[in-house]
């Protein structure tokens, strides 16, 4: 799938203003390139498209002028080989329906090696495809650059001895841009594997993280080795508009934020989360929403856990979560209270744990882990939040755990198998009650005799689906709506993403 950079079907971010030329790199082709030392130009035009000039290359001297020399239609072509870094990719726009691309001959077997990878600046409309990255120090950087797609390449860069960003964005302006379809792991140093950050105040808006496969991030002994990072501290209050959504993250060890959205009104979905020492955290900003994902953990692994959330506004609904051995959803008290409306707080409060206002916990499902949904803990607890039509079926732990009073909101949850409660709740707060869940394609799913069935409560219009995809008709509990039809979602594997996926 080669989408328009920007999202794909399933993004609710602006669509981009750009359509990208089809990608022509072969998977695997039979034969090594024939590049002779010196480069090649062809120039090749239709009726209906620009025209679209091929440069062959061989050598990084050869690619570097290819870069230098490069206008709108250009693609570069990587034969088979080495090429020492760092580039740089000043000033050069493609268009539209015209992007310049580098890309390789054949998918994964044209490498940047050296002291560094691809720098750009005040450039767009540009594709990076097919690459594989194992240099040292970062792989990517965009710098005031938009629309540019980076799609189908490997990274597995040389560890260094100071913290890096394979992938960043920064400066003003770097939006639109789209990550999808590349591996990434193993790794074994501390940094980021995709870092959107931005400039001054402003996060970078309107980018699309899609269809990765993240792999194999060692354990660290200091903070900063986030797998993705939507913004920083300072630029919490600033709106990213960024999609996070069908990735693969595995072993991702390197930080207790396999995800950290530290920006406002970002989605992150119908992702799977396998055996990760951390969690998806709302770290900094409001009004994100984190729905459709599966997290895993085979049990034993200690720390595998699911959501952290902090700020205002947060969503969180159909959600599976099983196997855990840390919160399965965590909305965590506050060591700042930022107040339910507050948008210009005192700039040495932007990195405190800001106190939790109106999330919504909704139609999620815990199975088989350590705990369940847990509210409180810090000085400020969290305040006007619900938890609506969840289900907990775990044998340990306590399954809605408020560890004091708050004034959130419980209707229509289900709870089976431990301690329900700290503070006392009834029934139409929290029904104990088995709920009669079946092995379905390796996931715990409704039964036809499920008291679940048709059990749901209050309005919640935007769950429109399951995490099936299928459509909520009578609206059960939990994440899983009993229906018949096909599953549009499952968990995903290393098959469904990377370089190689269809």
């Amino acid at each position: 799938m080669l989408s328009a950079c920007g999202g794909g079907n399933d993004s609710a971010a602006p669509a981009a203003q750009n359509v990208l030329l089809a990608s022509t790199a072969s998977g695997a082709a039979p034969a090594p390139s024939t590049s002779t030392s010196t480069s090649t130009s062809t120039s090749t035009s239709t009726s209906s498209a620009a025209a679209v000039e091929i440069v062959r290359v061989s050598s990084a001297r050869q690619l570097q002028a290819a870069i230098d020399g490069a206008a709108p239609g250009r693609q570069i072509v990587l034969a088979d080989g080495s090429y020492a870094g760092p580039f740089s990719i000043v000033d050069k726009n493609g268009r539209a329906d015209a992007p310049i691309t580098i890309r390789a001959e054949h998918r994964g077997r044209a490498g940047i090696v050296g002291s560094g990878g691809l720098a750009l600046s005040r450039s767009s409309y540009l594709n990076i495809e097919g690459l594989s990255f194992t240099n040292a120090a970062g792989a990517v950087s965009l710098s005031a650059s938009h629309h540019v797609r980076i799609t189908r390449n490997r990274f597995a860069l040389a560890a260094s001895a100071t913290p890096n960003k394979w992938i960043v964005l920064t400066g003003a302006g770097s939006d639109y841009n789209q990550i999808d379809h590349n591996e990434f792991g193993p790794r074994h140093d501390l940094g980021q594997m995709i870092s959107i950050d931005g400039a001054k105040d402003k996060v970078a808006q309107h980018t699309t993280v899609e269809d990765n496969y993240f792999h194999d991030a060692d354990a660290q002994t200091e903070n900063g080795g986030e797998t993705v990072r939507v913004g920083l501290s300072q630029m919490s209050l600033s709106d990213g508009h960024t999609i996070v959504q069908r990735n693969l993250f595995v072993n991702c060890d390197s930080d207790a934020e396999v995800v950290s959205v530290k920006s406002k009104s970002n989605t992150v979905r119908y992702n799977t989360f396998v055996n990760n020492v951390g969690q998806v955290s709302a770290r900094h900003g409001h009004g994100n929403q984190f729905y459709g994902n599966f997290f895993r953990g085979d049990g034993s692994k200690a720390k595998v856990g699911g959501l952290r959330i902090y700020g205002n506004d947060q969503q969180i609904f159909n959600n599976y979560m099983e196997g855990l051995t840390d919160e399965a959803i965590y909305l965590d008290g506050g060591d700042y209270d930022g107040g339910p409306n507050q948008t210009d707080p005192p700039s040495d409060k932007l990195a405190s744990h800001w106190r939790v206002y109106r999330a919504q916990v909704m139609f999620n499902t815990i199975v088989n882990s350590s705990a369940g949904i847990v509210i409180g803990g810090r000085e400020f607890q969290p305040r006007d939040s619900r938890i609506a039509n969840n289900i907990v079926l775990n044998r340990r732990g306590t399954l809605y755990d408020e560890k004091t009073q708050t004034n959130t909101v419980f209707e229509g949850n289900i709870g089976f198998g431990s301690t329900i409660s700290r503070v006392p709740r009834n029934a139409a707060a929290i029904a104990v009650v088995d709920p009669k869940l079946v092995a379905v394609g390796g996931l715990q799913k409704l039964s036809a005799a499920s008291p679940a069935r048709n059990a749901a409560v209050g309005s919640y219009a935007i769950v429109g689906d399951d995490m099936d995809g299928q459509p909520r008709s009578a609206r059960d509990v939990g994440a899983d709506e009993y229906v018949d039809g096909p599953v549009l979602r499952r968990p995903l594997t290393p098959a469904d993403v990377g370089p190689d996926a269809p």
